[in-house]
């Protein structure tokens, strides 16, 4: 017995940092990059706290997809998913 697991990742930007130095008159040798980070949104924490309680309780395999990617979504989609949640598969 499996509990597949769909959670949302979120992309959180942190600071912005330039890389290189501007020479002057030549704005091009310097831009600015955004570093972000991702978290779990606060759906899905409680989402994988459920399923991990369950998954004890049932002595269950828990298989994460992460729905904010390309295969996350695809896989959700085959199954019918459009929100974070957590499903029981035998």
């Amino acid at each position: 017995m499996k509990i597949e697991v769909f959670i949302k990742n979120e992309e959180v930007l942190l600071q912005p940092t330039q890389i290189g130095r501007p020479i002057e008159g030549h704005y091009c040798t310097a831009h600015d990059s955004f570093k972000t980070e991702k978290i779990l949104s606060e759906d899905s924490k409680r989402i994988l706290a459920e399923a991990n309680e369950k998954a004890k309780e049932l002595h269950a395999e828990i298989v994460v997809y992460d729905i904010a990617t390309f295969k996350g979504q695809l896989i959700a989609k085959l199954k019918g998913v459009k929100s974070p949640t957590w499903r029981i598969v035998k």
